[in-house]
């Protein structure tokens, strides 16, 4: 399977520009996930690869081969839609063999391959049915198939599990995962949830208006964040403002407006830096009682609490600001009560200001 390249894509709509001098590599055989807040861009660059949208500048590859005008057809192709775009007047066998047959497939390899693909996406038996007579998954799954039966060099997916309940959702993120990994295809994927991108991808890239923010692993862009937006839009984070009070040899002090000091690895801090932590709610440890043996122990006000059934959802106030953390099942603690809690400071995820 071939890589796909975008080199410089830039798409203007009038005065806004929806993707920005955006340069992208997607390697053989992984799938890339395009993620961000609404309008960042994601679906007119996956539209442009597709071939639906021609950029203003820039040049798409498939492989070695330049694709930037070319129509969709002859690029090669599959993509799934958000609204799953299935023919309602169609069986399930009619809609996957419909490509095919646009190609001029003998009908044999058509039976052939729709049967192999149905049975890949565990539909096997259903080619009868139209699409009102299927679930939202069995639709999803027959909106995937079609794709795939075409055997398209690189499969796009366009946010195509928005539709589902979430319990269904979630299984559908494997189940694309490990279709995916058992056909080695090259897959770009589009979603605004940052739940999905973990699970499904290889690498995310984050957009946000229109240009790239960060590249990396789901491991990297959740631990090692480039900037505040990423820390802030990939899972759960509260941010304090500080600046950098001193540096020695084995760490570095922070002190906010308000007198709050955390201590931190020095990394490559400078005295007088303004900083921004961020800090995830596994990051927030309660303790049973302060300890002067560990450094980032302070008593947090609790200012609400709420029971998520595995957990109690918390939040606190340290000085002026406000940190959200996870507690245990159990009693749920009341408005005003004081917990002594920790920051490790090896966890403290440090952003530019």
């Amino acid at each position: 399977m071939p890589e796909v390249k975008l080199d410089g894509v830039t798409k203007r709509y009038g005065k806004v520009t929806a993707v920005d001098r955006l340069d992208l590599v997607v390697r053989d055989g992984e799938i890339l996930t395009l993620l961000g807040p609404s309008g960042c861009g994601k679906t007119t660059t996956l539209r442009c690869i597709a071939g639906f949208v021609v950029p203003d500048e820039g040049r798409i590859f498939l492989g070695e081969e330049e694709v930037t005008r070319l129509p969709p057809e002859k690029r090669d192709i599959g993509f799934v839609f958000q609204n799953y775009a299935l023919w309602p007047h169609m069986t399930v066998f009619q809609n996957l063999a419909f490509g095919l047959q646009l190609r001029r497939t003998p009908k044999e390899e058509i039976g052939k391959r729709v049967r192999e693909v149905l049975s890949l996406v565990r539909l096997s038996g259903m080619e009868d049915r139209y699409p009102r007579q299927l679930s939202g998954g069995q639709q999803q799954r027959v909106a995937l198939a079609r794709a795939l039966v075409l055997r398209p060099r690189v499969l796009l997916l366009d946010e195509p599990l928005s539709n589902l309940d979430a319990k269904l959702r979630e299984e559908m993120r494997f189940e694309i995962r490990e279709l995916q990994r058992q056909l080695g295809i090259t897959a770009i994927y589009v979603t605004h949830d940052q739940a999905e991108a973990l699970v499904l991808s290889d690498r995310i890239a984050v957009l946000n208006e229109g240009r790239l923010v960060q590249l990396g692993t789901p491991e990297e862009i959740y631990q090692r964040p480039a900037n505040r937006f990423v820390a802030g839009f990939i899972g759960l984070s509260s941010f304090v403002e500080a600046r950098v009070a001193s540096v020695e040899a084995d760490g570095a002090t922070l002190e906010t407006e308000d007198g709050v000091r955390f201590r931190v690895p020095k990394g490559s801090l400078a005295e007088g830096q303004t900083i921004v932590l961020a800090i995830r709610p596994e990051h927030v440890e309660i303790l049973a009682a302060p300890s002067e043996e560990l450094e980032n122990v302070f008593q947090a006000e609790v200012l609400r609490a709420a029971y998520l059934g595995n957990s109690i959802d918390c939040r606190l106030r340290l000085g002026k600001w406000e940190l959200r953390t996870q507690l245990p099942p159990g009693k749920i603690p009341s408005p005003g009560e004081k917990l002594w809690i920790r920051l490790p400071p090896e966890k403290l995820i440090l952003v530019e200001a």
